[in-house]
C-alpha cells in the first residue's frame, strides 16, 4: 500500500515538474524583445513614423519616400528581429525604383506589445501599417514583402488589407508543423508540440488549429511568390509545396542549400533575380525595375 502512494505521489510531482516546465518553455516563446531605441545607417535617409491607436500596441517605423516611384513596397520582419534586419532588402528596392516602409511588428524593436506571437496576432499589425501605406501612397500600387512572422502576418491581414503583389518569404504551412520539426526528440514530435501548444488559448486567446497560412493563402487572390530555403529545418518541403498548391498560379522560388535563415544575404543574385522582375511586372507601370 505505501509503495502505491509512493508511487502515485512520484508521479504527481513528475507531471507537476513537467507542467512547469512546458509553461516556463511557452513563456521563453512568447517573451517580447528587449524594448530599444533603432537608429538607421547613415546612408539610409528615412523619416520615422509612430502608428498610435487606442487600444492597439504603438507601432513604430521608417519611411522612404522615392520621388517618381512606380509603387511602394511594405516589409516585416522575422521573429525575434526588427526593421534593421530590412534594411539591406529596402536598399534594393530602392534601387529598383520603389519607395519602402518599414515596420517592427508588436513584441519587436520599438514597437509596443508584451508578446511576440506566430503572425496570427500580428496580422492585426500589418492591416495597420497596409492601411498607413495605402494613406501615405495614395494612388500607387502597393507591394508586402515579409520574412517568417512577417510573411505570416500579411497572410492572417487579408482580407481586412491586401497588397497588389507578394513576396513571402520563409513561410510556414500550420503552427503545430513547424513546431513540431523544432522539437528536440525526433520521436513523437507532433506529441510533443501539442503538449507545448495546448496552453496557447490561456495565453494568447487562440489555438493551434488558428494558426494555418496555408488554409488562407488561396484566397489571398493576389500575384505570390513564395521563397523558401531547401535545408530550411523548421519548415520542411511538404509544407512549402502545400502552401504552393493552396495559392493556385503562385511562384516558388527554392533557395538550395539555405536553412532557415535571410535569404537576401544567403544569395543576393537569386534574391534579385527572383523577387525585382516579379514586383516589376505586377507593381510598375511600365515594367520596368528601374525608377
Amino acid at each position: 500500500m505505501k509503495l502505491r502512494v509512493l508511487l502515485a505521489i512520484a508521479l504527481v510531482g513528475l507531471g507537476t515538474a513537467a507542467c512547469v516546465v512546458d509553461w516556463r518553455i511557452g513563456s521563453m516563446l512568447i517573451a517580447r524583445e528587449t524594448r530599444q531605441a533603432l537608429a538607421a545607417p547613415g546612408d539610409f535617409p528615412v523619416e520615422r513614423v509612430v502608428l498610435d491607436q487606442a487600444g492597439a500596441p504603438k507601432l513604430v517605423g521608417w519611411v522612404v519616400d522615392r520621388k517618381g516611384s512606380c509603387g511602394a513596397i511594405v516589409l516585416l520582419h522575422g521573429r525575434g528581429a526588427n526593421r534593421l534586419a530590412l534594411v539591406q532588402r529596402a536598399k534594393l528596392l530602392l534601387d529598383a525604383g520603389y519607395s519602402v516602409v518599414l515596420f517592427d511588428l508588436s513584441g519587436h524593436g520599438e514597437s509596443g506589445g508584451a508578446v511576440q506571437g506566430f503572425g496570427y496576432n500580428e496580422g492585426q499589425d500589418a492591416i495597420r501599417i497596409m492601411a498607413f501605406a495605402r494613406q501615405r501612397f495614395p494612388g500607387q500600387k502597393l507591394g508586402a514583402a515579409g520574412s517568417s512572422l512577417g510573411a505570416a502576418a500579411f497572410v492572417f491581414a487579408t482580407p481586412q488589407a491586401s497588397a497588389d503583389a507578394y513576396v513571402l518569404e520563409q513561410l510556414y504551412a500550420t503552427l503545430r508543423e513547424t513546431t513540431a520539426w523544432r522539437m528536440p526528440f525526433h520521436f513523437w514530435r507532433g506529441f510533443q508540440a501539442d503538449v507545448l501548444l495546448a496552453q496557447m488559448p490561456l495565453r494568447l486567446g487562440l489555438s493551434a488549429d488558428d494558426v494555418r497560412p496555408v488554409d488562407r493563402l488561396g484566397k489571398i487572390g493576389r500575384p505570390l511568390t513564395l521563397l523558401a530555403g531547401s535545408t530550411d529545418p523548421f519548415i520542411d518541403r511538404g509544407q512549402v509545396l502545400a502552401m504552393q498548391n493552396a495559392a493556385a498560379g503562385s511562384q516558388l522560388v527554392w533557395f538550395e542549400g539555405a536553412g532557415h535563415v535571410d535569404l537576401l544575404r544567403y544569395d543576393q543574385p537569386r534574391y534579385r533575380d527572383a523577387v525585382l522582375p516579379f514586383l516589376a511586372t505586377k507593381l510598375c507601370r511600365t515594367g520596368a525595375g528601374n525608377g
